[in-house]
């Protein structure tokens, strides 16, 4: 699965864990993507909605509405320059009510993006879920752990 000289150290049925620089490639979100459906496909009655925190969820939500056929629900969130995080920017934030909504995002990197959106909606309950964990333990579903090494999303590189 890895580009740009990664390397494999050990996968299994649940998630892969990955050492060095890489690209996420295309074919590689696709296989990401159905290793998250497969474990959230039999809660998609328990949703609402689909919250994106744009950029980098969109892709992820997009693959999960068309699979899970859900409605996805827009959020203007970014801590990102480049590869510098800063204060968080917000535009669009829209008002959530009632329900469950299910989180989807690119990457679990230091966790601040997830935690900042949870204190946005502290009445709202989500299920989260990103291609990509750099923690072990992360209070999300992921289906690729990899170390403390920059990952590039190939809508980043195109």
């Amino acid at each position: 699965m890895p580009t740009g000289g990664a390397l494999v150290v050990r996968q299994n049925k649940n998630w892969v864990f990955i050492v060095g620089n890489y690209t996420v490639t295309y074919d590689q979100f696709l296989e990401l993507g159905y290793k998250l459906l497969h474990k959230i496909k039999s809660k998609k009655d328990e949703y609402k909605a689909i919250l994106c925190p744009l950029r980098g969820g969109f892709f992820v939500s997009y693959f999960m509405s068309e699979h899970l056929k859900l409605p996805i629900i827009y959020l203007e969130i970014s801590s990102y320059a480049g590869k510098d995080q800063r204060e968080f920017k917000i535009g669009i934030k829209p008002d959530l009510e009632g329900g469950k909504f299910l989180l989807c995002d690119d990457i679990y990197d230091s966790g601040n993006t997830i935690k900042k959106i949870y204190s946005m909606y502290p009445d709202i309950e989500f299920d989260t879920i990103c291609l990509i964990s750099k923690i072990k333990d992360a209070e999300v579903i992921y289906a690729a752990l990899v170390e403390d090494q920059w990952v590039d999303f190939f809508w980043e590189v195109m």
